[in-house]
């Protein structure tokens, strides 16, 4: 079991409401990036007036050798050796324990233990996990693994890992949290087809059966998959995608 002192470390983004958190985005960067890549998203989000509850940790991944960087090393959640195909050779044991490290800040934000919280934890139905690219595989791959499931899980220009051993490994509880996914159609590092295969995996019956984005009945809670394709964009986020996680947050953890 991961204590605080083995925590990754992060950039945190308190509250812009000045209170106790009572909901947490845990967003992952992607390579060669580090958490303040994505500071400025955060604190934007942060000052929308239906997220002014919500806590915001920004990881920093590890420094490591990467194969695809001719074998030296870079912020990187996992070794990668092609951008032409994501399935070959991939880094399981570096997934998973990335993913690892990721489930041991959501469980610092549960217990109250982590940076800030002062012993005032957030329920884990309360936390969203997130990532961009690379941060975005190991958020799928932990949120789609964990029990009890997190909130729900965002993946930008991102695609699913492990897939073929996946079926096997989902909780019990994954089909029944909400997913964003957002992809920009000129994606030239992880191809927009690698967006849309994913997607149709977790919706897919022969794979996740998390089904397309819909609510409960009365207004309930949220659930499915929503993608989103962002005309033109390459790898990268864009002022609308940003707006739409907004919204997309807004109704997975409210107020």
């Amino acid at each position: 079991m991961a204590t605080a002192t083995s925590l990754l470390k992060s950039l945190i983004v308190p509250p812009a409401s000045g209170q106790a958190p009572t909901a947490t985005l845990i967003f992952a960067h992607g390579l060669g990036d580090s958490g303040a890549g994505w500071l400025d998203v955060a604190q934007l989000l942060s000052r929308r007036p239906a997220l002014r509850h919500v806590r915001f940790v920004l990881p920093n991944a590890p420094v490591q050798p990467v194969t695809l960087n001719m074998g030296m090393s870079m912020p990187s959640w996992f070794d990668i050796h092609s951008l032409d195909d994501f399935e070959e050779h991939e880094d399981e044991a570096g997934l998973k324990k990335s993913a690892a490290a990721i489930g041991a800040l959501v469980k610092a934000e549960v217990d109250g233990t982590a940076e800030g919280l002062n012993g005032r934890g957030v329920p884990v139905e309360r936390v969203v996990v997130g990532g961009f690219s690379q941060g975005g595989a190991i958020s799928y791959l932990y949120g789609l693994t964990a029990s009890p499931s997190p909130a729900g899980i965002i993946g930008l220009s991102t695609w699913l890992p492990l897939h073929r051993k996946l079926p096997q490994l989902v909780s019990t509880t994954a089909k029944d949290i909400p997913v964003f996914h957002g992809h920009g159609s000129r994606d030239p590092i992880v191809h927009y087809k690698y967006g849309q295969r994913s997607v149709e995996y977790l919706r897919g019956e022969a794979g996740v059966g998390m089904g397309e984005q819909r609510s409960a009945s009365g207004g309930g809670k949220m659930r499915g998959v929503r993608f989103e394709t962002y005309k033109g964009m390459p790898h990268s986020a864009c002022p609308e995608e940003i707006e739409h996680v907004g919204q997309w947050l807004e109704r997975v953890v409210p107020e």
